[in-house]
């Protein structure tokens, strides 16, 4: 213990020296992107160190207890030692929910830093694909309560009078299990004046993925008052996690030092993959978006893939995830590309990975055949969507183009099944940064059916949610209207009679 305290502090120490490191003439797009994995990284450490300090603090009473005061003495040079690694670097470790990335709804508005304007249930903002380490959080936020200027008599009704209390929900978006443990609703109440902010705390709730789509919205209509709700942030929880601490058997100080500091490492470690994996995807972000930084930005993606396989061994095309989201046996590769020549389909097309070209066939999906000669994929395809046999073709060329356009330049990471099709094909599925899964794109711009469950093998629970939520986009698609590609064709579209 007394050897590894050293190191720990060592670390967190780098990791506060390269927080205002900046390498000279570096671009300042990188040095913004290197800051900000640094910053998540102390923020992590700075949660987990906390833990670590008060199982110190449990420690250091116990020893003390027992008259060894030198060594009581020690500890807490050692817990001073850890509080003092933060000071001034971490100011605050709360994530922003910014609102311009959010999507307003209904009558709310976003103006600057304030969003008000609740005048009708289910008004709010959606903050989609929004990157956040898994954990459990706090929502706070100030808001201002007040009533609206009477007006003439447009308040006579019990409707339009100003109201005391305000009924508000925050919710993670999702198909999955966990939808109702992540919903909270929650009160506003009046003001004293139109100037006073008050800071509301609700929660905690856990988030077990990365990135998630958060949701803040009215549970009524409001048209009487004025709410202005301004900075939305996310609270690491850090007063549950003493519990872990006062659960330490009684064993000797050393001990319970030992097993404190060996599940610091455990969790720092975990952080830090966390970190590292949102730091290589905003890196691949910025390598689309500034390929005049390509050089320099690839040079720093593969200097963080070497400090990973230091700690982990190579990964790539042959490294089998076996707990990476449950997809148990899928290969997981990152950073492949579009090959140059045009897709067969849809669904089906070439990839460049490690100078090596791989055929890939998206799975649960089916996209209509662009060329004559498959007769039974135009009757499935025809069938599926309730369409002339003769408009397949062109839905088809339709969902090719959009793969080509869509994919091309842009970083992919596959999933990939270890049994491959017999003509060598890759079953996969395909994931591009600040999107998602991109089944779900062409599903949801009807250019594919989702394929029956009996037709594809379901191994798991995650691959079986994911296929739920693939139906739950194709049944919102054939329902919206004006219907998205094939469904527009659709008999249903045109008044039971295709065109």
């Amino acid at each position: 213990m007394k050897r590894s305290l050293p190191v720990l502090i060592f670390t967190l120490q780098a990791g506060v020296a390269l927080l205002g490191q900046t390498p000279a003439q570096e671009p300042a797009a990188l040095t913004t992107a290197r800051t900000a994995f640094m910053r998540q990284v102390m923020a992590d450490s700075q949660l987990l160190t906390q833990q670590y300090e008060r199982a110190l603090a449990k420690v250091e009473t116990e020893v003390a207890a027992g008259g060894d005061y030198e060594e009581a003495r020690a500890i807490r040079v050692r817990r001073e030692q850890l509080q003092a690694l933060y000071a001034g670097t971490v100011s605050s470790l709360a994530t922003p929910l910014p609102l311009t990335q959010a999507r307003m709804m209904g009558s709310a508005q976003a103006t600057g830093e304030i969003l008000s304007n609740w005048r009708s249930n289910g008004s709010g903002a959606e903050w989609s694909n929004f990157r956040l380490l898994p954990g459990s959080y706090h929502l706070e936020f100030e808001v201002n309560m007040s009533d609206a200027p009477v007006a003439g008599s447009i308040y006579a009704s019990s409707k339009f009078q100003p109201q005391q209390t305000a009924l508000f929900g925050f919710d993670e978006v999702t198909l999955l299990g966990i939808a109702a443990e992540n919903h909270r609703t929650f009160e506003i109440t009046r003001s004293t004046d139109e100037t006073t902010f008050t800071t509301v705390r609700v929660g905690p709730l856990t988030f077990s993925r990365n990135p998630v789509t958060l949701r803040f919205t009215a549970a009524d209509g409001y048209p009487a008052n004025i709410i202005r709700i301004r900075n939305l942030r996310l609270v690491p929880v850090t007063d549950s996690v003493a519990s872990s601490t006062t659960t330490l058997p009684p064993t000797s100080s050393t001990t319970a030092m030992q097993q404190a500091s060996a599940a610091l490492k455990d969790a720092i470690d975990n952080a830090r993959k966390a970190a590292a994996t949102k730091y290589l995807d905003d890196l691949n972000d910025l390598a689309v978006t500034k390929p005049a930084l390509k050089g320099q930005i690839d040079a720093e993606i593969r200097r963080m893939q070497r400090l990973g396989n230091q700690k982990t061994g190579q990964t790539g095309i042959n490294a089998i995830t076996t707990n990476g989201g449950g997809f148990s046996g899928f290969e997981d590769i990152s950073d492949a590309r579009l090959a140059d020549e045009e897709p067969i389909s849809g669904e089906r097309f070439k990839v460049v990975y490690e100078g090596r070209t791989l055929m890939v066939r998206l799975l649960w999906i089916d996209c209509a055949p662009p060329e004559e000669g498959d007769e039974a994929g135009v009757k499935r395809f025809a069938k599926h969507f309730d369409i002339e046999n003769e408009d397949v073709i062109a839905v088809g060329r339709t969902a090719r183009e959009f793969t080509a356009s869509y994919l091309r330049d842009k970083p992919l990471r596959l999933l990939i099944r270890p049994d491959r099709d017999k003509d060598g094909t890759l079953a996969a599925l395909l994931f591009l940064p600040n999107v998602g899964l991109y089944q779900n794109v062409l599903v949801n711009h009807g250019l594919a059916a989702v394929v029956a469950p009996g037709r594809e093998k379901q191994q798991n629970a995650m691959e079986r949610a994911f296929l739920s939520t693939l139906s739950d986009i194709e049944n919102a698609a054939r329902k919206r209207r004006p219907a998205p590609g094939a469904w527009a064709l659709s008999a249903e579209s045109n008044g039971g009679k295709a065109q």
